[in-house]
C-alpha cells in the first residue's frame, strides 16, 4: 500500500512539474512582429490641387478684423445715441424702457467684442 502511494505521488509531482515547466515557457515574452503598412486609400493624383486646403491664414485674419471692426462701429453708434437721449433726459425724469433696453444690447456687443479680441 505504502509504494502504491509513493508511486501515486511521483507521478502526480512529475506531472505536475510538467505543467509548471510548460506554463513557465508561455509565460516568457514571445518575439513581436512589425506590422505590415496598410495599402494607401487613394493616390495622390487623383486628388485635385485646392481640396483639402483650408482658406489662408491671412483670408481668415483679414476676416477677423473686418468683423471686429464692424462690431466695433455699431457698439459706438448704439452708445452715441444712448448718450444723446440721456443728455435730453432731465435729472427728475425715470428712464424708459426703451433706455433700459438700448444698455442691453450695448452690453451683448460689447461681449461680443471681448470675444472676437479673444480669438
Amino acid at each position: 500500500m505504502q509504494e502504491l502511494r509513493r508511486q501515486f505521488l511521483f507521478g502526480a509531482v512529475g506531472i505536475l512539474g510538467a505543467v509548471a515547466w510548460r506554463m513557465r515557457l508561455y509565460a516568457e515574452p514571445q518575439a513581436r512582429k512589425m506590422p505590415t503598412p496598410p495599402q494607401p486609400a487613394e493616390s495622390q493624383s487623383s486628388i485635385p490641387d485646392n481640396a483639402g486646403r483650408r482658406p489662408s491664414q491671412r483670408a481668415m485674419l483679414q476676416q477677423h478684423e473686418k468683423e471686429f471692426r464692424d462690431s466695433l462701429a455699431a457698439l459706438f453708434e448704439r452708445v452715441s445715441d444712448l448718450k444723446r437721449e440721456v443728455d435730453q433726459l432731465h435729472s427728475s425724469d425715470i428712464f424708459s424702457v426703451k433706455i433700459y433696453k438700448r444698455t442691453g444690447e450695448i452690453e451683448h456687443l460689447a461681449k461680443q467684442l471681448r470675444t472676437l479680441a479673444k480669438t
